[in-house]
């Protein structure tokens, strides 16, 4: 019995241990970005949080071969890990301890690199290295002989690999989706305490019943092809493997394999993919912009448009992918000047850090199979609202359908805006497909109503003239109304934003 006591809390320090891992992203991702920056940082703390702890659980083991001694560091574990989901605030959007600690490393100024590492190092080095200590006590508390230690250490690291596998399929796949990113730090907490009284059952044999009871309680777009493209550019950046082609008509930028930038070659600065023809929808709600930011640069088609075509519109656009910058400037004429300011950073972060405000406000950073969870949420959404004009608005490509198969998605985006947003308005891009659809979402900060007859009337006056589109009124007839479901889908918030799970495109 003591021995599958121990191997028991083999298995759950390994998931544990991976599922705080997988949700350590999701507490730096709204803060840092979800770069290799964020990445790197998190595996490397981990890993030397592992290293040490394994040297210093052996040394311990072999001194003090104690289930309770074991049962003390998952304890100490379990209780710091507890604490970083406790409240750190108070109102609606209360979060926890954690969240509150990178936004304050956020708002310094330690730069890209330091301030995610710094943040890891705080949060997450002491209780993976508490766990650490497990497998070491495990092997010298059930090997029975000393020809037997190598079988014995093999197959506590099988155990606790298995655990591993489970935490971070598990975590991935469903408790994020279930709990949230507060709710899965509360519950892992809670589960070391228990493996500590595992590991004190095991130390005590009598106990081994009350802690099975406690255990089992709280586990009660598809790409276009291309045939004839020849390829122009291969590169690995921290987020993507960029490629340019081009076929002598058009060339494309592809990121990993979603396609991000079409351009003419006879018109490099004319209009590309269908849905960036949209945006123009922002001119007949508010003929007056006069400054835009646009969030996501890829190729530039909607900086570079607007430049040419509105003379008095002054752009910003903001990347946080510098391999992307270059690219754009090489391959897709896209330039800084007089009226077009082009940023490095992560979107949120650059909102974060700005006193600007704009006019408009376009966001084209989805993915059509994986997006920036923190730039759906809530608080994203209030950020973006505080950098408004009066009569400002954001305009938001996302990717999905309205209603039936792969909706959920577009549907918690819309119900997400609206609860930010005084009015929010789409229009679906009926050129995009197949199998899913741009669907241009607007979030207005002016409460005054924006009619279709009143879009409909100014398109007839402005169409060929201000608006350079000529089909800006057949834009219109993709107008969604007001009747988006919303009542089965979530708010997306920092705590809680499963994306990956509402996003079915295939």
């Amino acid at each position: 019995m003591r021995r599958l006591l121990l191997l028991l809390v083999a298995l759950l320090s390994g998931a544990i241990l991976m599922a705080l891992e997988m949700v350590g992203i999701r507490v730096l991702a709204p803060h840092f970005g979800q770069s290799i920056y964020e990445w790197g940082s998190l595996i490397g703390v981990f890993l030397a949080a592992l290293s040490i702890g394994y040297y210093l659980g052996g040394r311990l083991a072999d001194r003090r071969p104690s289930p309770a001694i074991l049962a003390v560091f998952l304890l100490g574990a379990g209780a710091f890990v507890l604490a970083l989901g406790l409240p750190g605030e108070r109102g609606a959007d209360a979060h926890g301890i954690a969240w509150v600690l990178c936004n304050a490393l956020a708002e310094s100024d330690l730069g890209p690199r330091t301030a995610p590492l710094l943040a890891c190092a705080i949060l997450f080095f002491v209780p993976a290295l508490l766990m650490a200590v497990t497998s070491p006590f495990v092997i010298r508390l059930t090997v029975r002989r000393i020809d037997q230690v190598g079988q014995t250490a093999g197959v506590v690291f099988a155990v606790s690999t298995i655990g591993s596998i489970a935490g971070t399929l598990g975590t991935a796949f469903y408790l994020l989706t279930a709990w949230g990113t507060r709710g899965v730090i509360v519950r892992l907490g809670v589960l070391l305490i228990i493996s500590a009284g595992v590991a004190l059952a095991a130390w005590c044999p009598g106990r081994a019943a009350a802690a099975a009871v406690a255990l089992m309680a709280l586990c009660t777009v598809a790409s276009p092809g291309h045939a004839a493209e020849r390829t122009l550019l291969e590169r690995d950046s921290p987020y993507h493997r960029l490629f340019v082609t081009e076929d002598g008509t058009y060339r494309w930028l592809r990121a990993d394999n979603i396609w991000h930038t079409q351009m003419s070659l006879k018109d490099p600065h004319g209009r590309g993919l269908p849905y960036s023809d949209y945006v123009d929808i922002a001119f007949l709600i508010n003929p007056d912009i006069k400054s835009v930011l646009v969030i996501g640069l890829g190729g530039g088609t909607i900086p570079k448009r607007f430049v040419r075509d509105y003379p008095q519109v002054k752009v910003d656009a903001v990347e946080i992918d510098p391999d992307v910058i270059k690219i754009a400037a090489r391959y897709f004429d896209v330039h800084p000047g007089p009226r077009l300011t082009i940023h490095e950073s992560d979107g949120r972060r650059f909102l974060r850090n700005s006193k600007q405000n704009w006019d408009l406000i376009v966001l084209d950073a989805y993915y059509a199979d994986t997006v920036p969870f923190f730039l759906t949420t809530r608080e994203f959404f209030k950020l973006v609202r505080d950098h408004l004009t009066p009569n400002g608005m954001l305009v938001n490509n996302v990717l999905g359908n309205v209603t039936g198969q792969n909706s959920k998605f577009f549907r918690s985006v819309y119900r997400t805006m609206a609860e930010v947003f005084p009015q929010v308005h789409a229009f679906v891009v009926k050129e995009s497909g197949p199998g899913f659809l741009n669907i241009e979402t607007f979030g207005l900060n002016s409460s005054r109503p924006i009619t279709l007859a009143m879009l409909r009337a100014r398109a007839a006056e402005m169409g060929g003239k201000v608006i350079k589109d000529p089909r800006i009124s057949q834009r219109l007839d993709g107008y969604v109304g007001q009747k988006v479901r919303t009542d089965d889908v979530p708010t997306l918030t920092d705590d809680h934003a499963p994306v990956d799970w509402l996003i079915h495109l295939w």
